[in-house]
């Protein structure tokens, strides 16, 4: 007869356990391992992103140092949109960041609770 749950009967094989909640436990623990290694490459992608805002930001004081030329104008636009694009961004991936560290949070107590069940 065949199970009608094949993910959780592959990780119980994968396992060598039959108990449920000690399948339960090594699917959450991949989910936050999987988290925290989400909240590793939002990390290195804020910063990459934050070193790229700040050589913007000194291009564009050199331009304005320089004065309001009408050949400035376009690309000095084109740079502040850029730079705001780029924080917009920033804002997005500490927002996605903080997430994972709640899911992750929360798989851990999860977790916790499942210890106590083995």
């Amino acid at each position: 007869m065949e199970s009608k749950l094949p993910i959780c009967e592959h990780l119980k094989h994968q396992k060598g356990a039959r108990q449920m909640n000690k399948v339960l436990h090594v699917l959450f623990d991949r989910e936050r391992e999987d988290n925290i290694g989400d909240d590793i490459y939002y990390g290195k992608m804020i910063q990459e992103i934050q070193i790229r805002v700040q050589h913007r930001h000194a291009i564009i004081l050199e331009l304005q140092n320089l004065g309001y030329h009408r050949a400035f104008f376009e690309p000095l636009d084109s740079l502040m949109l850029a730079e705001r694009d780029d924080l917009d961004e920033i804002d997005f991936l500490i927002e996605r960041r903080k997430t994972c560290i709640r899911r992750a949070a929360e798989q851990s107590k999860i977790m916790k609770m499942l210890r106590n069940y083995i």
